[in-house]
């Protein structure tokens, strides 16, 4: 047997390949395999939405993947060939307020890249042939391309092994769903002559089909569409002269389609784990969830799998997670799932629906997307960033309810709660420096709000009592409304920013002084004034043995 290990990845898609690098980030002995001897040549899922590329960022890798790809900052909605909205991204309160279209092999390769920079390998041809759990850890059984075998032990092990997981079969979970009978389209095309926005995203409602372009650079653009009911091609490999078929009713027949990449066709599918979590071993990403691609969800959602989990591990690796943490990540990330698969349904009948007055009352309600509020709201959705984890055990209102009600002395209650993705602002008013420039995916961060008339005394002696009870979890920053006050010192506690224009105090939602807790995924645990900083020992006490 090998030497022991930490955290035993199986499959090196974006989830593993997220997972591993967050890992190996906070130095957690980490092993990844795949059984694919090499990457998939196909283009695969292509979207990564702003909350993916905060992640990225969080991991150090985002500039990377953004000069890979399209951005795309505007969606244009059709019904039939009228517009009837734009989504609009490029409104978005973040660092990456556009959607990004990158081949998921190239984005695959990019974190590969990162992680061989890091001295950590994906071991290719390498298959989990059968698992043993016990109370302090996992033994797998790998089996190598060229038959050979070696019995691994790791402290936990964690499946990102796709919708066919060997970890899901050998730990008996139930995997609940539908598969659809619509039957979907879709190629990567050259289009020289596109006549539509090139930098934009384009989808078309028509009569119980969607048409769908996305561009993807150098003239290349993903078409995507469905059989119509009945059609005679249904399970048939398509051609471009259905793609044309399609597209001449809309004026889009001249367009020439050449050199295809990839042309496929596949039935929407949902399925959902009933559990992420069972002892030492975890599920993510595919292996947890499939879903329909209507709305581009599917990779996106396993890379926050993936941060939501490494943190977790890292802590319960060292021996100091409590079960409530661990359990955590079945609450939060299941939840999102159920939220995501909702939200697909949705679309699904706005696009399919049988019912021919629900489905024109429903592409009508496109056209309250006009209206600023509206668009945010299913851009906010849509793109993950409204995702939130505010009904788990592990933030604040679950076992804090003394410190949940002192908090709405210091923080107004209809922004950046307890369990909301942490806000986007920025810093320094000559930098410009956002707050997720500054976050680590290994420590939390305590952000100390001095508010318009601050205690300078009070936040040291809040950050000093932190830092020797909390220290090895923990980096704070002291946040001042305008200038930072003369001769403060933050004696060696923490970071000290001017917020000049009170954007930090505002996105937080505080009325003065106030003190707010990040995690390492950059969701906000605990918030409470600076007069009650036991709030932050009964945040750790809950997530700590």
């Amino acid at each position: 047997m090998s030497a022991p290990i930490d955290v035993l990845i199986a499959g090196a898609g974006p989830t593993g390949l997220t997972l591993a690098l967050a890992l190996d980030l906070q130095g957690i002995r980490v092993r990844l395999i795949d059984k694919a001897p090499s990457f998939s040549g196909d283009s695969k899922a292509i979207t990564l939405q702003p909350r993916t590329l905060e992640v990225f960022q969080l991991l150090g890798v985002s500039e990377r993947i953004v000069q890979a790809g399209v951005p795309t900052a505007r969606m244009n909605m059709y019904v039939g060939l009228e517009r009837a909205t734009v989504l609009r991204y490029d409104r978005l309160q973040s660092d990456f307020p556009f959607y990004l279209h990158l081949h998921q092999g190239q984005t695959e390769r990019e974190l590969v890249q990162v992680l061989e920079g890091r001295g950590l390998t994906v071991e290719r041809s390498t298959s989990l042939e059968h698992l043993l759990q016990d109370e302090s850890g996992v033994t797998a059984m790998l089996r190598r391309g060229d038959g050979s075998q070696e019995h691994v032990r790791a402290r936990f092990l964690v499946g990102c092994d796709g919708g066919r997981s060997r970890v899901r079969a050998a730990l008996g979970l139930g995997f609940v769903g539908e598969r659809h009978d619509d039957n979907w389209i879709m190629t990567d095309v050259r289009i020289p002559n596109m006549s539509l926005p090139r930098d934009e995203r384009h989808g078309f409602i028509l009569e119980r089909i969607p048409f769908v372009v996305l561009p993807l650079g150098g003239d290349y653009y993903r078409l995507i569409s469905a059989r119509p009911p009945g059609s005679e091609n249904k399970g048939k490999e398509p051609t471009l002269d259905e793609f044309r078929d399609i597209m001449a009713p809309l004026g889009f027949g001249h367009w020439r389609l050449e050199e295809p990449l990839w042309v496929t066709h596949y039935h929407p599918s949902q399925f959902l784990v009933d559990r992420y979590r069972q002892g030492n071993v975890f599920v993510a990403g595919d292996a947890a969830h499939v879903n329909t691609p209507i709305a581009a969800q599917g990779l996106n959602t396993g890379v926050l799998d993936a941060i939501n989990l490494a943190w977790k591990l890292r802590l319960a690796v060292s021996g100091r997670a409590s079960e409530r943490l661990l359990d955590s990540y079945h609450e939060e990330r299941h939840a999102a799932a159920l939220s995501m698969f909702a939200e697909n349904n949705r679309l699904t009948r706005l696009v399919f629906g049988a019912n021919p007055v629900l489905r024109a009352l429903a592409r009508k309600r496109l056209l309250l997307l006009n209206l600023p509020r509206q668009n945010m709201n299913n851009v906010l959705q849509t793109s993950q960033l409204g995702l939130h984890y505010r009904h788990s055990r592990a933030v604040q209102p679950a076992f804090d309810a003394r410190g949940t009600r002192e908090a709405r002395r210091a923080f107004g209650n209809e922004r950046a709660l307890p369990g909301d993705r942490a806000p986007h602002f920025t810093l320094d008013s000559e930098r410009r420096l956002s707050l997720y420039e500054l976050l680590r995916p290994e420590r939390h961060t305590l952000l100390l709000l001095g508010g318009d008339k601050p205690d300078g005394a009070t936040l040291r002696t809040l950050a000093t009592r932190a830092r020797e009870r909390h220290g090895d979890w923990l980096d704070i920053h002291f946040i001042f409304e305008g200038r930072i006050p003369p001769g403060f010192d933050e004696g060696g506690t923490g970071r000290v920013w001017s917020d000049p224009h009170r954007g930090a105090h505002l996105a937080l939602g505080a009325r003065g002084a106030g003190c707010v807790l990040l995690r390492p995924d950059a969701y906000i645990a605990t918030r409470f004034p600076v007069e009650a900083p036991e709030s932050l020992d009964a945040y750790f006490g809950a997530i700590l043995q």
